[in-house]
């Protein structure tokens, strides 16, 4: 065993910073991966086609939903993300903020298959969908 070597208080402080920087950064970049998704998702539901798909999406939403929050129970409000694929699937799903409903929700989506895709959007194989959950009783 190597005798241990205490580490001076200037050491300390400066890994506390370091630490603290690179926890910043790495939630800079979630967050921008997360704002770049909504953007995404928000882009393909601006064409006709998009607003199609996301009417046809409209049961899942509301099935998942009542499952994770029955009527009458307050709903917060989340954005959830993801990326259906061709078949209905969905996939890499990230939520904001993550609360017990939002997860729910998330496992309750991802758990059914989606309506197909009439198709993916150029250059990509999955459609971004980005949901804003916002309900007032």
């Amino acid at each position: 065993m190597l005798p241990s070597t205490p580490i001076p208080d200037r050491t300390r402080a400066a890994m506390r910073y370091i630490t603290l920087a690179l926890l910043l950064v790495s939630c800079n970049a979630m967050a921008g991966d997360m704002a770049t998704r909504v953007a995404a998702g928000n882009m393909a539901m601006a064409t006709a086609e998009g607003q199609a798909y996301d009417r046809s999406l409209a049961p899942a939403i509301q099935s998942a939903m009542m499952v994770c929050a029955p009527p009458g129970q307050p709903v917060d409000r989340f954005v959830l993300v993801g990326d259906i694929d061709t078949a209905g699937g969905l996939s890499r799903v990230a939520v904001e903020p993550a609360t017990p409903l939002s997860r729910c929700f998330a496992e309750k989506l991802s758990a059914q298959p989606l309506p197909v895709l009439p198709r993916a959007p150029r250059g990509t194989g999955a459609y971004p969908l980005t949901v804003e959950m916002d309900v007032t009783q």
